[in-house]
């Protein structure tokens, strides 16, 4: 049975650019306070003071020391100084270089200039006070015993009133969350406007949808249990299939959530059949309504649900795709757990979107499932598909989240991509190499014309070197065109062996005289023949970019212990994708109430998202730039 797991994500630290610093105020944190709270404090907003604050986007703690804009200014500014590179800067405050262009017309063709002011966010219009009507008189509640099973969500709907005016009346919910036979207070009904649900037919959350562990009490029967939290007792089974041995006293009994497992498939109905068994999770701070996420998988459940687990198993072992699928679904039940454990209000769907690489039946999916009050949909995974819910939901608020794919894909303004494609990785993989201010060569295949004009129309400061029609390369080209001062990054731009061999070649043997890096702009399979040494590679500390964390560190191994806990197994990175992409929209989906959650960038265990608007469309920026150490680990370049 799955557990509820959560994953703590260690924030990080940077330091500031001088006039962002001074252009800002100091604002200490307060017992249950939110970011949503201080933007409104200071009439500024949310994604402002993530910028000034990278770390709060995973959270902030009492006595936590944030920057806020000053005087209710919400348009940052960097001034640069001495030796500051654009990439320095983007790393700094967490935000994509595409963007610093889009913010400062004219910096992509005169770059940096010492003492110049850059525009870090747009001038948004300043956040209107709360009225202070609104404003709840501590002298108008009633006290109340919080009873078992029940959420603050619940507690609100029972009494007419807001999840936002309990805790207003009640803060340390905010940090200690709520408790059987706690006494928390309660706005005397009919004094304050009740806070309106996103639409009429939303249904209500239910006891059952939320998880808890309860111990058998003495005289508890099946089903007196399933009769006092809302369930059947078909469903106590389910989550409980010990019970088939009876009721014991002590034993500890799952309640409100279903059973997960990578191999229910056949025939358990988990939650991806069209019955569609949703996971309810409500009662967090001062969000109004509850969101609903979709996941939109393909399982393929068709042909995919055999009679048999020995069936099912001859699948799984022949079909990498559902492999991939099942693997992406189990690191996003982590991230849903995580997201019961913040007790954010939040409705989760997973449908079988029964895609192919080839097609997917949008008209079908949309008759077979209700997503008139979806607000985010992740997937499906072709983007030929993502294109196609794009259209169709095109004219909705409904954003469509694309989890794998790295093709460009169409750019509709709902849709989010979550990878970087290969445009994005060259360029920032070029963009870290200038700000190193070395000496930079490209060694080309003399027949890829567009790797000529890709330096040509973007990095012109960039020596290239045409490889012979054999793919040749000799020691005395490169050498003639080496510094002898400065450090050298030579960049592997050809995908020929015999190239990729002389070159490794020549500069394994200029090493010992000459300061060289080798470079790639994208990783090429070239490099893995058996003719070259990874011990050479190591040797020239070869630069790499890569859209995942490719090296160990302490965010990554928990979350690798928690999810073998959780499932026996070693987390695999479409599991890790799994959770990284999940967990990232439902924190941006709650993380404020500005109109654009996409601001501001975000670290998780293996995958950075630092989103630009693109030609209509929401692309991550975000890439690592890693590299071989001469110990033959891999490690990340700062």
């Amino acid at each position: 049975m799955k557990k509820n797991l959560i994953i703590a994500l260690s924030a990080f630290f940077t330091t500031w650019g001088s006039f962002a610093q001074e252009n800002s105020e100091k604002h200490i944190v307060a017992k249950g306070e939110t970011v949503t709270q201080i933007a409104k404090k200071y009439q500024t907003t949310s994604n402002a003071i993530f910028l000034l604050n990278p770390e709060a986007v995973n959270g902030i703690s009492e006595n936590q020391v944030l920057l806020i804009p000053s005087s209710g200014n919400t348009m940052l500014q960097h001034e640069v100084l001495a030796k500051e590179t654009l990439y320095g800067i983007s790393k700094k405050y967490n935000i994509a270089i595409e963007q610093l262009y889009n913010l400062n017309p004219g910096l992509r063709e005169n770059g940096l200039q010492i003492g110049q002011l850059l525009n870090l966010s747009k001038k948004t219009e300043t956040p209107k006070k709360t009225p202070a009507a609104t404003n709840i008189s501590t002298d108008s509640f009633r006290l109340i015993d919080v009873k078992p099973g029940e959420t603050i969500y619940g507690i609100a709907v029972k009494n007419q009133v807001t999840v936002s005016e309990i805790y207003e009346l009640n803060p340390e919910l905010a940090s200690g969350g709520i408790k059987e036979n706690q006494k928390i207070k309660i706005p005397v009904s009919g004094n304050l406007m009740t806070e309106p649900s996103k639409t009429n037919d939303k249904k209500q959350t239910s006891k059952a949808a939320n998880a808890k562990t309860i111990i058998v009490e003495p005289k508890e029967t099946v089903y007196n249990i399933s009769k006092k939290y809302g369930i059947s007792q078909e469903q106590l089974l389910q989550w409980n299939p010990e019970l088939k041995d009876g009721l014991r006293i002590g034993m500890e009994l799952i309640v409100g959530k279903p059973t997960i497992k990578k191999f229910d498939l056949v025939k358990d109905e988990p939650v991806i059949t069209g019955k569609t068994d949703n996971i309810k999770i409500a009662g967090f701070r001062n969000d109004k309504d509850i969101k609903e996420l979709v996941l939109l998988l393909p399982f393929n459940l068709d042909k995919n649900n055999p009679d048999n687990k020995t069936e099912i198993n001859k699948i799984l072992n022949n079909d990498v795709f559902l492999n991939m699928t099942l693997d992406f679904y189990s690191g996003a039940l982590i991230a849903i757990d995580s997201a019961r454990a913040m007790n954010l209000p939040l409705e989760v769907k997973i449908f079988d979107s029964k895609e192919s690489n080839r097609s997917m039946n949008v008209a079908q999916l949309k008759q077979q499932f209700d997503f008139s009050n979806t607000d985010v949909v992740i997937g499906p995974f072709f983007q030929a598909n993502v294109d196609a819910i794009s259209e169709e939901f095109k004219d909705t608020p409904t954003l469509i989240v694309s989890p794998l794919s790295t093709d460009k894909g169409k750019p509709y303004p709902n849709q989010v991509h979550t990878m970087p494609n290969t445009d994005i990785v060259r360029n920032e993989m070029m963009e870290y190499l200038r700000a190193q201010n070395g000496n930079i060569i490209a060694v080309l295949n003399p027949k890829a014309a567009s790797s000529r004009n890709f330096f040509e129309s973007n990095f012109k400061e960039v020596k290239l070197l045409d490889a012979a029609a054999n793919g040749a390369v000799t020691k005395s080209q490169i050498e003639g065109m080496l510094d002898k001062t400065g450090v050298n990054y030579v960049i592997l731009e050809s995908t020929a062996l015999q190239t990729a061999i002389d070159l490794v070649n020549a500069l394994n043997s200029l090493k010992n005289t000459y300061s060289i890096r080798l470079a790639v702009l994208e990783k090429h399979d070239v490099l893995d023949s058996t003719e070259i040494n990874i011990q050479t590679l190591a040797d020239l500390q070869m630069l790499f970019p890569s859209v995942t964390r490719e090296n160990d560190n302490a965010k990554s191994d928990r979350f690798a212990a928690a999810y073998e806990q959780a499932n026996g197994s070693t987390p695999n990175r479409f599991v890790t994708r799994g959770f990284d992409v999940t967990f990232d929209v439902i924190k941006r989906m709650f993380q404020s109430e500005d109109a654009n959650i996409f601001d501001y960038g975000t670290e998780q265990v293996e995958n950075k998202f630092t989103y630009v608007n693109e030609n209509g469309g929401i692309y991550n920026n975000a890439v690592y730039i890693m590299y071989y150490d001469k110990n033959l680990t891999i490690k990340e370049a700062k």
